[in-house]
């Protein structure tokens, strides 16, 4: 038979195994074959065979390439530097990586099950409702920022990618910390502020310097100007005209920079009284009519309304704060308008508030400098084409008052269309106040022979002007540089009245009024300080002073103060 016929072949495996299948095939079908019949068989079935050893080495090999690329894939999404996070429907963390861990500050196997919403900072948890929301809604891709609270003092912000998964049944999370380029670019913020802030404060510190030097020169040069000019009267008026208003001038500047300071130190208090606001706006008419004059803006129309609600007409309020703000920001709308319209005052809104308000029809504020108008060391309109002065202090200190008060400011101004301002104040309403009673005080005039008056001051500069000031009275004038020596003077010698300094190099004014008070309540004394806060105005009194006057005082001002004074004794 055909089966004994065929040998086995040592040539190669290969070979061999072809020679068994031919002969297991041959061997049940029974033909004989030829040799040559023989040979092309066994060369067929050894093809076969490569073929079969080729396709399982491959599929070998695919398997170990696979196995290869899962073991990468899993040690790139282990170690990625960003983390990878695997949330449930529900929000649950499903599965992480160890970036994620890191950043969420805790081991994986104890993050699993755990709602990722636990790690979301309460400002940061809506837009991250939201994100989860619309990554399962849209099937799209999401991204956010938050702030992931990791735990009492460590907080990160990140930045996330998520995507649903094909199944629809969970959503991936990529998670990128962004805090180091935060902090960077904070810094990078707080550095220009600086920068920006120092350039204000140079600026600032460069005008101050030119609206004080500025009156000192007039003040000093005409000062020279009087002795020569003493022969004729008519410059000698003139002269000291101008010496008065540029005092002036530098007095509101030093009142302006203390008023900053306060509000800046805290050091103000509120104090609320009960005002009349038909009077307060009468008062600030005249006041600004008179400074129409001084400025020859005769032609602007300058307007104040109040308001006609018989209910609100007296009202508890700050007086004294709010007609500072007035006085800032009228004062404001007269240098920044050649034309038009300047209207202040009051009104009812439409949520029933007090509405102050001041409009003008100058030059407006510019856009880009209209969130930086109400801070310190800000000047407006600096590339003005004239130079319009001032200390660019009147807003900060309006802004300061109207937060001091608990109140609230707005600003609406376009450029060369004009500005209005306007704030709201929390106010009682009171019973409305009969009108005051016109009264005509007489007065004793300011000659006052006989009459002993205790000047009691440390500076000898001051104390020589009032001594030159009292000397057309006619009175006995002592003099004292302390607060002890003026108690031992006061208690030996029948003193008429006191004026009292506050700041003295021993004892204070308060202190030495009530040692002089509890032994000689009948003596009248004045306090005349250069303290001019309203509660140090209230410290006098309650030390005892009759009366306060606040440096510089005007000579007639004194004068009157102090006849009005001696007419009670």
């Amino acid at each position: 038979m055909m089966a004994n016929t065929i040998k086995k072949s040592k040539e190669s495996p290969l070979r061999e195994k072809a020679e068994e299948l031919l002969n297991a095939q041959y061997t049940k079908r029974g033909p004989v074959l030829t040799e040559a019949d023989r040979i092309k068989l066994i060369h067929e079935q050894e093809v076969h065979q490569i073929e079969l050893e080729l396709q399982n080495e491959e599929l070998v090999l695919a398997k170990e390439r696979a196995e290869l690329a899962e073991e990468k894939y899993i040690e790139l999404y282990d170690f990625a530097p960003i983390g990878y996070v695997t949330l449930s429907k529900g929000g649950n963390i499903a599965g992480l990586n160890f970036s994620a861990a890191r950043l969420l500050g805790k081991e994986r196997s104890r993050l699993l099950n755990t709602p990722f919403a636990f790690f979301v900072s309460e400002n940061s948890l809506p837009d991250f409702k939201l994100f989860l929301k619309y990554i399962l809604k849209s099937k799209a891709k999401e991204t956010c920022e938050v702030l992931l609270s990791i735990d009492r003092s460590h907080s990160i912000y990140v930045h996330m990618e998520g995507i649903l998964s094909q199944n629809g049944e969970q959503c991936f999370l990529s998670i990128l910390d962004l805090t180091d380029r935060k902090q960077a670019e904070k810094n990078l913020i707080a550095k220009e502020k600086a920068e920006e802030s120092d350039r204000f404060k140079t600026a600032f510190l460069q005008n101050m310097s030119h609206e004080i030097r500025s009156p000192l020169n007039v003040i000093m040069g005409f000062s020279e100007l009087l002795v020569e000019q003493y022969n004729n009267k008519q410059k000698l008026e003139h002269y000291s005209q101008i010496i008065h208003q540029r005092c002036s001038d530098l007095l509101n500047i030093i009142n302006d920079i203390l008023d900053v300071a306060k509000i800046e130190s805290g050091q103000l208090t509120v104090n609320a009284e009960v005002c009349n606001l038909h009077e307060l706006f009468d008062e600030l008419n005249v006041l600004f009519s008179e400074l129409q004059k001084k400025l020859n803006k005769q032609h602007i129309h300058f307007d104040i309304q109040v308001i006609s609600d018989p209910v609100i007409t007296a009202v508890v309020i700050d007086k004294v704060k709010l007609k500072q703000i007035f006085i800032n920001l009228i004062s404001n709308a007269f240098k920044f308008t050649d034309n038009g319209r300047i209207e202040a005052g009051c009104r009812i809104d439409n949520n029933s508030n007090l509405l102050f308000f001041v409009s003008d029809t100058g030059i407006g504020i510019q856009l880009d400098r209209q969130d930086t108008a109400f801070e310190p060391f800000t000047q407006l309109n600096q590339k003005a084409e004239k130079n319009l002065g001032g200390t660019g202090l009147g807003l900060p200190i309006v802004k300061g008052l109207i937060d001091l008060l608990g109140g609230s400011l707005f600003l609406d101004s376009k450029p060369g269309v004009g500005s209005t301002f306007s704030f709201i104040i929390p106010f009682k309403t009171i019973e409305p106040l009969p009108p005051k009673p016109l009264i005509i005080e007489e007065t004793t005039g300011v000659y006052f022979p006989g009459k002993v008056i205790l000047i009691v001051e440390d500076d000898a500069y001051n104390a020589e002007y009032l001594k030159e000031v009292l000397a057309i009275t006619g009175a006995i004038i002592l003099h004292t540089f302390s607060g002890r020596e003026a108690v031992e003077i006061a208690l030996s010698n029948a003193v008429d009245i006191i004026l009292m300094d506050i700041r003295l190099p021993d004892m204070d004014g308060y202190e030495a009024t009530r040692q002089i008070k509890q032994q000689k309540p009948g003596i009248e004394i004045i306090a005349q300080t250069a303290y001019a806060a309203p509660q140090d105005k209230q410290k006098a009194f309650e030390a005892g002073c009759d009366d306060y006057i606040t440096k510089p005082s005007a000579p007639d001002l004194l004068l009157a103060m102090i006849s009005r004074h001696l007419a009670k004794s």
